[in-house]
């Protein structure tokens, strides 16, 4: 079976659409199949793909190529912000519908094939339902990485010792000098921080990483759902617009500390003020609150539908779908 993975990402736009396509890789890989990963941006993203089958270059632009490598395959996902809608409805044609459209905000009206928006936010935003295509949203769908599907136990700590501070890949910001500028005024705590020149961490470093913390600060992409998934009580700082959604529904839920923007001018007054917020009780109640949304499945809930819709489902290749949840 040939199932086609697109995607882009790196340090100006950040990983997370790779992070997740890594994820949805290795739910394949487990199901026996060997997914090729088509990755449009530089080198600075070699090491979030290691031992994968992938290609790199710019599939957006040299559409050419990718559609004589898509006239081999069985299925298509894409995890963009940057292809338009043109490319979009040229492959659900190639592919009678064959595809998975991973959406963050709504961003275009998609074609046939399963449209997913695994955020906690996903199942309040106004899609056009089409009779042709399915439409996965919300909490339930949310994706992790391997290492976060089944995970230790949080130990939530009288004190706070250790606070993690983890942007993503995101570099375009003078955001690190300032918390070292905070971190320094804060030296009682073990700060751990997750910057561009150490961002080279493997899942399960960056996992041990979280259970490790007592606290962390942290942008609003992708490792909000894995710190969630862990149950790190979390202060939230917004570094752009798509990361606006995340913070706000997981402060809502009671995981995370909203402090706002990283231009605000009182953004560190906010970050203090939250940090005296959290006494042991208020983190305990965080770190259970992410429990009850996010249960590091959705990978699994979303391979379903897509072997549903290529067809060996019902073949029997899944028998039993609670079995699958748990592997």
């Amino acid at each position: 079976m040939n199932i086609l993975i697109l995607t882009e990402g790196g340090e100006k736009i950040g990983f997370g659409h790779i992070t997740r396509c890594v994820a949805l890789y290795e739910a394949f890989e487990e199901k026996g199949i060997n997914p090729e990963l088509l990755v449009n941006r530089d080198s600075d993203i070699l090491n979030l793909l290691r031992h994968k089958n992938f290609q790199r270059f710019d599939w957006i632009k040299d559409d050419k190529r990718l559609f004589e490598i898509i006239k081999n395959s069985n299925f298509v996902v894409i995890d963009s912000y940057l292809a338009e809608k043109s490319l979009y409805d040229k492959i659900s044609e190639m592919t009678d519908g064959k595809m998975l459209m991973i959406d963050d905000y709504n961003r275009i009206d998609y074609p046939k094939g399963i449209v997913v928006n695994p955020s906690i936010y996903g199942d309040k935003l106004d899609y056009l339902r089409k009779s042709d295509a399915i439409y996965l949203l919300g909490k339930d769908y949310i994706i992790l990485r391997k290492e976060f599907w089944n995970i230790l136990k949080k130990k939530i700590n009288k004190e706070i010792k250790d606070v993690l501070v983890t942007f993503g890949g995101m570099t375009n910001h003078n955001i690190f000098n300032e918390i070292d500028e905070f971190i320094k005024k804060k030296s009682y705590f073990n700060f751990n921080v997750i910057n561009t020149k150490n961002n080279k961490l493997s899942a399960i470093e960056m996992l041990d990483f979280m259970l490790k913390a007592d606290v962390c600060i942290s942008g609003g992409g992708q490792t909000t759902y894995e710190l969630a998934r862990v149950g790190v009580p979390t202060i939230g700082i917004c570094l752009a617009e798509n990361q606006l959604g995340n913070l706000i529904g997981l402060e809502k839920v009671g995981f995370l500390k909203f402090a706002g923007w990283f231009s605000d001018n009182d953004l560190f007054q906010k970050i203090k003020e939250n940090f005296n917020k959290l006494d042991y009780n208020t983190r305990l109640k965080m770190s259970k609150a992410s429990k009850k949304y996010i249960d590091g499945q959705g990978v699994k809930r979303i391979l379903k539908k897509i072997l549903e819709k290529i067809g060996n489902y019902k073949n029997g290749v899944i028998k039993d779908e609670n079995t699958f949840l748990r592997r």
